[in-house]
């Protein structure tokens, strides 16, 4: 036992005395001549000498080793004195940025409650005897004398009066859409949206009756021409064309609105019947907002887990668990000899920064190392939102999803009608078959399909003498004046009983984009519309923001087929270009808010506005969503000396991580390709990097301390002392406009 200790105490020098000793001894053993000997003492002396030299090596490396976890932990120091040191700098920056959006934003908020005040002051101050139309009382009795007052139910006084109530559903509309949330009950909104409806009937209502009363006096406005009624009546908004069969005469094959240049096949079989029809066309949707397939579809996340589990999961658990409590049992001696080495090692490295500081290990660290503040997160980035997922539409598919088309021109109402008795003369008497109660009586039409064999064409050709056949109705129109239609157009019907546009009975389309008619034809009458893909300029190819002057700059955006250039002065904007379509005569060059031109470019055809699901029908550069509005509300800021654009390396980095390029523009001269700098944004900076966008790789690199937490501070600091002075003397209602259409286009994604 005693030697088992004494070798265990045993030096390493006295271990190497023994081992040599016993070499020399097992070298002269089986040495068999004296020659031999001499090579014995030689392979000894070399062992000998190659065991120091191994020592040393050890020694040497260890030495190393220390030297460098030493050089190591002095740069780890430093790196996060560094950060530490930045984002105490970010912070600053981000809340003098925090102080200066919310300066805005409290001046614009004041702007726009005085606005509002002034409004309802202004509307309480009227005169001209229209009811208000959130006020429950006046809007009602409106509604309701409107309904029981037959004296203005002619077609003239009806298009009048509607003009009326189409600005009292335009001033609901405007009051839902401006007022924010927190000011707006849902009670009121919900009262607000009921009134829209109520005024949307009467309206639909009192058309009817003027329709009924046209029809009703068809001998006295007929045309002398051609004996039958041919009487067309239209205003801004809406339009009433009726033509009613007087005559019946079989001859005639088809007729043609005049000044609206819309035409329709009449059948043989309704030449010779007492029918009318009558086209009322709006230049409004009213039934869109109603159709569900207009709804965003989010898809349902699943129900969480209960949170107590059943028996089966508890006794798994509990056997789980038990069997690492004897794993534990088991390897409880590795387990400790894992912890002491662990602890050996925390020991030497607070010995190694212990005496990195020039401290003494024994009496503990005087100086600890910089903590890490997380800034960032709890102040200017909320959490990041979970990526929402659309569900698929699953309606038949003759059904139109809202989401993805836009209903453009307004609808048309192509209704099939039971002529009314006429007037007749007997001597000086005059006798009228009165209508009780007045309404109007739809005709039932519902052609056959077309044939799609030789068989039934065969028949079909033989029944086509048939009177009494009812063919599909050929249908031609100029499309709208004021909207551009970028592809042949999707013609839909709407359904009363689903409340949606269907494509389900029209056939043989004919485009003629120059000349703008389309024609087609359809197995029945009813509600129509012209659709156009939603998203059918998106992505965009390209986009840049240059400034012009203080508060003034211009956005241009080279979409999928059209490029339009937008014009921003102070809080207004306009459409300048392009100058060659004659559809946008009408909102060219008309200075509006950000909101209202969105609006115009999309009634006209020309959106490139994504909706909140548009994602799911374009490839987009999917990017942080904080990360993104966030560079909008920094570009909006210094929008007056620096111009911005599009990078083909946004779509070649991380979702965290945002490319765009920047340049200083003082002069009001489109830039040239040198003068662009590539930018990098991420969560915690903006960085102007060292490469150009024509480079072949894609390098983060940046250049030499040429980087902020954000592009605003970035600017101020780098810019010239112009530019700086522009960026101060931007005026905030100038910060909002840009914002706002940068924030409607999306730029940074869909392009």
């Amino acid at each position: 036992m005693a030697d088992s200790s004494k070798k265990r105490k045993m030096s390493k020098a006295d271990k190497e005395k023994m081992k040599k000793e016993e070499q020399e001894r097992k070298a002269q053993e089986e040495a068999p001549s004296p020659d031999t000997n001499i090579n014995a003492s030689y392979q000894a002396s070399v062992l000998t000498n190659s065991s120091d030299d191994s020592k040393a090596a050890r020694i040497k490396a260890m030495e190393d080793a220390k030297k460098q976890q030493k050089v190591e932990a002095a740069q780890a120091i430093e790196k996060a004195k560094q950060e530490n040191e930045e984002r105490k700098c970010r912070r600053e920056d981000m809340t003098e940025l925090q102080q200066l959006l919310d300066t805005n934003r409290q001046q614009l908020l004041e702007i726009s409650q005085n606005r509002r005040v002034q409004a309802k002051w202004a509307r309480y101050m009227r005169c001209d005897g229209s009811p208000d139309p959130v006020n429950q009382g006046e809007i009602n009795t409106y509604i309701n004398l409107r309904m029981e007052d037959k004296t203005r139910d002619d077609a003239e006084s009806v298009l009048k009066d509607s003009e009326l109530t189409l600005g009292l559903i335009e001033e609901l509309q405007f009051i839902l859409t401006d007022t924010p949330p927190e000011e707006l009950p849902e009670k009121s909104k919900i009262l607000y949206n009921e009134t829209v409806t109520e005024l949307e009937n009467l309206i639909s209502h009192k058309l009817d009756l003027a329709t009924l009363q046209l029809l009703c006096d068809a001998t006295t406005l007929a045309n002398s021409e051609t004996g039958n009624l041919q009487h067309t009546i239209q205003n801004d908004q809406i339009s009433l064309c009726i033509w009613g069969n007087l005559v019946k005469l079989p001859r005639i094959r088809n007729f043609e609105f005049p000044g609206m240049h819309f035409s329709f096949d009449i059948p043989r079989v309704l030449t010779l019947s007492d029918c009318a029809v009558a086209l009322l066309s709006t230049k409004f949707d009213h039934l869109s907002p109603y159709s569900k397939s207009a709804i965003p579809r989010r898809k349902k996340k699943e129900e969480e887990e209960e949170a107590v589990p059943d028996q089966t999961e508890q006794t798994e658990e509990q056997a789980e668990g038990e069997e690492k409590k004897e794993g534990d049992e088991e390897n409880g001696e590795d387990a400790e000899d894992d912890e002491e080495k662990t602890d050996e090692k925390e020991e030497t490295e607070i010995d190694l920064m212990a005496a990195l500081r020039g401290d003494d290990p024994e009496e503990g660290t005087k100086e600890e190392e910089p903590e890490e503040e997380a800034y960032e997160e709890d102040f200017n980035y909320p959490p990041t939102p979970e990526p929402t997922e659309w569900e698929d539409f699953e309606e038949d598919d003759d059904i139109v999803d809202l989401r993805a088309n836009d209903v453009l021109g307004g609808v048309f109402k192509l209704s099939l009608l039971q002529m009314p008795p006429q007037p007749k003369t007997m001597g000086k008497w005059t006798i009228t078959q009165l209508v009780v109660p007045p309404q109007l009586h739809p005709m039932d039409y519902v052609a056959e399909p077309p044939v799609q064999n030789a068989e039934g064409a065969k028949e079909a050709k033989d029944n086509k003498d048939k009177k009494d056949d009812k063919v599909p109705i050929q249908i031609s129109t100029v499309l709208p004046k004021d909207v551009m239609f970028l592809e042949e157009p999707i013609v839909a019907r709407w359904d009363k009983k689903k409340k949606m546009w269907s494509t389900e009975g029209f056939f043989e389309f004919n485009y003629n984009e120059e000349a703008r008619t389309f024609s087609f034809k359809t197995l029945r009458f009813g509600t129509m519309c012209f659709l156009q893909d939603s998203h059918i300029n998106m992505p965009f190819q390209s986009w840049e923001i240059r400034p012009h002057k203080v508060n003034s700059a211009l956005l241009t955006i080279i979409a999928a087929i059209v490029e339009i250039e937008i014009e921003i002065k102070d809080a207004l904007c306009c459409l300048s270009q392009p100058q060659d379509r004659p559809e946008l005569d009408s909102i060219r060059n008309k200075w509006v808010t950000p909101a209202e031109l969105i609006v115009m470019l999309k009634r006209a055809g020309v959106n490139v506005f994504p909706n909140e699901d548009s994602s799911k029908y374009v490839n987009i550069q999917n990017k942080h969503p904080n990360i993104e509005q966030s560079m909008y509300q920094q570009m909006a800021l210094t929008a007056s000396s620096m111009a911005y654009s599009w990078s083909k390396w946004n779509g070649q980095t991380e979702r965290e991580q945002v490319v765009f390029q920047a340049a200083e523009a003082l002069e009001d001269e489109p830039l040239l390709e040198e003068d662009w700098s590539v930018y990098l944004a991420t969560k915690h900076r903006v960085m102007k990097l060292k490469m150009t966008e024509f480079d072949d790789t894609f390098s983060q690199d940046p250049t030499d301390d040429n980087f902020k937490s954000n592009i605003y501070h970035l600017m101020m600091e780098h810019g010239t002392d112009t530019a700086k002075d522009r960026i101060k003397e931007t005026n905030y209602q100038f910060v909002d406009c840009v914002h706002q259409l940068l924030k409607a286009t999306q730029v940074l994604t869909y392009a």
